[in-house]
């Protein structure tokens, strides 16, 4: 594989502006672009060409370096020294938004950066200035003509003063690239787009790339970053895959298959699968255990029609990209969330409709949540406080609580997860995060659960902390607790997982076991790579 690396990267690879090749024939031209952060080096020796009228999409997995490149872009980070830059052939001064703007480059990031209390009119004219009267004030008529024609020249039929709020996804992404598109010069530039389609339902997406079609029509370039291959394919010319800082690939589309992307992006040459040798013990064998939770037809926001069965003794992993259910599933499962939630929630024989946190808590499930900081924590109180809240009442007598027993309970069971012994008596803000998600981790573990739910259990945590806490799941799951990890890190569920469940668009569309659970495969399924079509 690593040649196979190397071949492509070499074969594909730009050559020097030094070595007289006319920066001119690329939108966007990027050489030697590095970014270092104390201890991390983000981005090594970028090489990027993005030719006119091309829609260049940009590839890789969390933390392959993507976000920063985009940033270091748009002038909120400054590159090492050493990078060079150039939009149409003219030198950018990399880390000034203020040039980069001058030269053509625009940007529409992944929170669209509208205000939804206003419209359409409005959100353009805050960005690019409102036309005037002769004599002083706005001439509101025309602005809200303004509106209406740049986004009717992009298919979109919106009142110009409807609040956004009120608009449909594919209408506010609409707006964030029209108001991107119309402050640069027609058919020059580059339209940068930081995963346009992750919030979107997929029968949205056609009205989207329409609109980006348009745009690359008239001679500007579009950086496409996205995650989703299929959705890539459909409407790149050419890519280039990141993997930890580097640009591994870079080429027309025509050039390669999705089976060969998925494995530049999942680096398939060290991480195509795991000897069972290599795995616990607890997982060589499917387990047998009864089934805790059979959830069917599960509808929510995000989810349109999800089933899965949880065993006892299983660690059950969900993997998926944003907006695929995968951050709303573990809610739902536990009793997070209700809201527009319907389905069967099956447990000890008996149907529920919905699952309310006190229902979900009374038969056993207990959640702990993606946001440690906002949902996971209180702040004020010690860690070990943090630990024993949900078990006061068992540590009362007679309506008197008993602090020796509250001391002792919060303790044994900090030590129970290998949290730091000296963390106990310290507010849990001033911990490690790994020593704070260790001691939510406690918590959920001391109330004897029959299924844990965890979203995102190792965000923010160092290397040392995640193996703690993949122990500590693999051990009680040995010991009988159902298990749900939804993380968005694959090393998460390679680490922990027997079985793991794929999400997208709301709904399965894998179900990994075994040797089966390698990242090629969990990548691919994510972002909707199908091999056997290569």
């Amino acid at each position: 594989m690593h040649a196979l690396l190397k071949t492509a990267s070499g074969a594909h690879a730009a050559p020097d502006a030094s070595r007289g090749v006319d920066p001119g024939s690329s939108a966007l031209r990027l050489r030697g672009v590095s970014k270092t952060f104390p201890g991390v080096r983000a981005l090594r020796a970028i090489d990027l060409d993005v030719a006119p009228g091309s829609v260049h999409a940009l590839l890789g997995h969390n933390g392959c370096g993507k976000s920063t490149l985009v940033k270091t872009l748009a002038g909120i980070h400054s590159p090492d020294p050493g990078a060079d830059a150039w939009i149409g052939g003219k030198k950018l001064h990399l880390g000034d938004l203020e040039d980069a703007e001058r030269k053509g480059l625009r940007f529409v990031h992944q929170d669209l950066g509208i205000v939804p209390e206003l419209g359409a009119a409005d959100n353009i004219g805050l960005a690019l200035g409102y036309r005037r009267r002769r004599i002083p004030g706005i001439d509101w008529r025309a602005q809200g003509e303004v509106a209406r024609e740049l986004l009717a020249e992009f298919g979109f039929a919106i009142d110009p003063w409807r609040p956004l709020a009120e608009a449909s996804p594919p209408e506010r992404a609409a707006v964030a690239i029209v108001r991107a598109v119309a402050g640069s010069r027609r058919g020059h530039g580059v339209v940068v787009l930081d995963e346009p389609t992750a919030a979107l339902p997929a029968h949205e997406v056609d009205q989207l790339f329409s609109m980006i079609r348009r745009i690359s029509a008239t001679g500007t370039a579009v950086l496409l970053v996205s995650h989703r291959l299929d959705e890539v394919l459909s409407i790149a010319d050419h890519a280039t895959v990141m993997r930890a800082g580097e640009v591994v690939w870079s080429g027309a589309l025509t050039q390669t298959t999705i089976g060969r992307l998925v494995d530049l992006i999942a680096d398939a040459g060290e991480q195509a699968g795991r000897p069972e040798t290599d795995r616990p013990e607890h997982q060589r064998a499917r387990v047998s255990a009864g089934v805790v939770l059979d959830a069917r037809d599960v509808v929510g926001r995000h989810l349109r029609g999800v089933s899965l069965s949880l065993h006892a003794g299983e660690v059950v992993g969900v993997a998926g990209l944003l907006g695929s259910g995968r951050e709303e599933l573990p809610y739902v499962l536990a009793g997070g969330t209700t809201l527009g939630v319907s389905g069967a929630f099956t447990i000890d024989g008996v149907t529920h409709r919905a699952l309310p946190i006190a229902k979900a808590r009374a038969l056993g499930l207990a959640l702990v949540p993606a946001d440690r900081a906002g949902e996971g924590i209180f702040g004020d109180f010690t860690a070990r406080e943090n630990v024993t809240l949900p078990g006061l009442p068992a540590l009362s007598r007679r309506g008197v609580f008993g602090p020796r027993a509250e001391r002792s309970f919060g303790r044994r069971w900090l030590e129970a997860v290998r949290a730091d012994p000296r963390s106990d008596e310290r507010p849990i803000t001033t911990l490690s995060g790994g020593n704070q998600q260790k001691a939510v981790l406690a918590r959920w573990l001391s109330v004897q659960p029959r299924l844990l739910v965890l979203a995102e259990p190792t965000a923010g945590v160092d290397i040392g902390a995640r193996g703690a806490i993949y122990d500590e799941l693999r051990r009680r799951a040995g010991d009988g607790l159902a298990v749900l990890m939804a993380s968005s890190d694959v090393e998460d569920l390679l680490a922990a997982c027997d079985r793991v469940i794929v999400l997208r668009d709301g709904v399965v569309v894998a179900e990994l076991a075994g040797r089966e659970i390698n990242k090629p495969a969990i990548v691919g399924a994510m972002e909707g790579a199908h091999r056997e079509h290569d």
